[in-house]
């Protein structure tokens, strides 16, 4: 009963913690919340960082599907000239086919397949058009590092006179004699290609061919461009696109790899799509 009457008192004192015991008690619960509040931000960088990868991921994705069905419609302008013998229109009377002046980077005009650009006619039919050319589009696919980071534009025209012209003479822009009418869109983001945040390979275009013995074969990447003769050998393209977004975060960059094989290169038009 004493023991009890001990404790009675004991509960009903008004005295607080010690000092010692409140100092021990504020560290445990400092050591423990730091745990926590770390726990949680490694948590939070783990989502973000998961989510990133797979933004970059995605937009690989898209830009290889874009990129892959264009060059798939590479086409031949003569039996004897290669899909990429595209030359710059320069002056007035000069032999068609030609692109229209204007075209092109500061740096690399037309005619260019190189690393990080390429232009070539393509089996295609643009919206605007009511009926099929005769004649192929010109695409213009190149990386535009004047952005940072660089972005993967394309540019493309259709022949001015459609219902007129054949190859090989088709003239492609409106107006006197070479003004471009082109379309420009841009088709995917964060392309870094060989910088430093990414290890892989520079060129994101690599040109190959049949070497005479069956094996394929790719072409050095050009400093400026492949030749004509080289061109012709060309029946297949690389394609390397290294995505990264630049963020605060450490996260890899999403890298895809295909090869496109240039079956269809003898061009005929596309019908027109029926009423």
């Amino acid at each position: 009963m004493m023991w009890i009457s001990r404790q009675l008192e004991r509960a009903r004192a008004e005295e607080g913690l010690t000092l010692i015991e409140l100092v021990i008690v504020c560290s445990l619960m400092t050591v423990i919340l730091g745990y926590v509040t770390r726990t949680l931000v490694v948590m939070q960088n783990a989502s973000v960082q998961s989510s990133l990868r797979l933004q970059n991921l995605e937009e690989a994705r898209v830009l290889m599907d874009l990129v892959t069905r264009d060059i798939r419609t590479a086409a031949r302008m003569t039996p004897t000239s290669s899909p990429f013998d595209v030359t710059a229109c320069t002056a007035n009377g000069q032999v068609q086919p030609c692109a229209p002046a204007g075209w092109g980077t500061a740096n690399n005009p037309a005619p260019y397949a190189g690393k990080s650009e390429v232009w070539f006619y393509a089996n295609l039919t643009l919206g605007s058009q009511s009926t099929a050319s005769p004649c192929p589009d010109i695409v213009h696919l190149f990386v535009d590092s004047s952005v940072s980071p660089p972005v993967l534009k394309e540019q493309n025209v259709s022949d001015a006179s459609p219902t007129t012209d054949t190859p090989p003479n088709c003239v492609y822009g409106s107006g006197s004699p070479y003004t471009a009418t082109y379309a420009t869109r841009l088709v995917g983001k964060y392309i870094v290609n060989g910088s430093t945040s990414c290890l892989t390979p520079d060129p994101v275009f690599v040109y190959w061919y049949d070497d005479g013995t069956g094996t394929p074969a790719s072409y050095a990447s050009p400093t400026t461009t492949l030749s004509s003769s080289d061109l012709l050998q060309v029946n297949a393209v690389g394609i390397t696109f290294a995505v990264r977004q630049q963020t605060n975060y450490t996260v890899p960059c999403a890298t895809l790899v295909d090869r496109v094989r240039l079956a269809n290169v003898d061009y005929n038009p596309i019908p027109s799509p029926g009423p």
